[in-house]
């Protein structure tokens, strides 16, 4: 099946475009903490609850899935510039674990990009946040030369940042926040996963 292209997301320049635009992206935010889902929200909600034209939407997204796109790209960027720096000393298993930590704290400050990127509406979306993340990850490990600069490594992150996820998602839905057992447990697999592919 082909992939469904958006157009990209078409940044506002001036003043009343800049205000719109802002009201549009409170307004998803907000009809996301409300449902703690992204299902069921359409432009047209969004549009309502910003008091803003449809039309005015349709000028910066061209579906509710590139809002939310947008959303989570912001979310993304926001989380790697938050995560904590590991001291000189960590190995990666230390880094690692630091990382899931500053991951989870994130996600419990910032709800509506814990939904975004846990509860995401397709499985192409699902891809996309391990391929961003696992890309970051391994960017940050390689870069304090704690892991080789492979291909099979670099998979290899994406495939941690989709077992933290996985464990993490089952917690979202089963808990409505992500517990402090589903956190080991997540540590434990991604752990596990990654040790044995550095060992090979």
């Amino acid at each position: 099946m082909a992939k469904k292209t958006t157009k990209a997301v078409r940044l506002p320049t001036r003043k009343p475009g800049i205000e719109r635009y802002s009201r549009i992206v409170l307004a998803a935010e907000s009809l996301i903490l409300e449902a703690g889902s992204l299902e069921g929200i359409t432009l047209e909600a969004v549009a309502k609850r910003a008091n803003v034209p449809r039309v005015s939407l349709y000028y910066f997204f061209d579906s509710v899935e590139s809002l939310f796109d947008a959303l989570y790209q912001r979310g993304i960027q926001r989380m790697i510039a938050e995560l904590p720096q590991a001291p000189e000393s960590a190995d990666w298993r230390d880094t690692m674990l630091l990382y899931i930590d500053g991951v989870r704290d994130f996600y419990l400050k910032n709800r509506v990009e814990m939904i975004l990127a846990l509860l995401p509406i397709s499985l192409g979306s699902v891809n996309q946040v391990s391929q961003d993340f696992g890309k970051a990850l391994f960017q940050l490990l390689h870069g304090r030369g704690l892991v080789p600069k492979t291909r099979q490594v670099m998979l290899a992150c994406e495939m941690c940042s989709e077992l933290a996820d996985l464990v993490w998602r089952k917690s979202l839905i089963e808990k409505g926040t992500l517990t402090p057992l589903y956190t080991r447990e997540a540590k434990r697999v991604v752990i596990a996963y990654l040790d044995s592919v550095l060992a090979d």
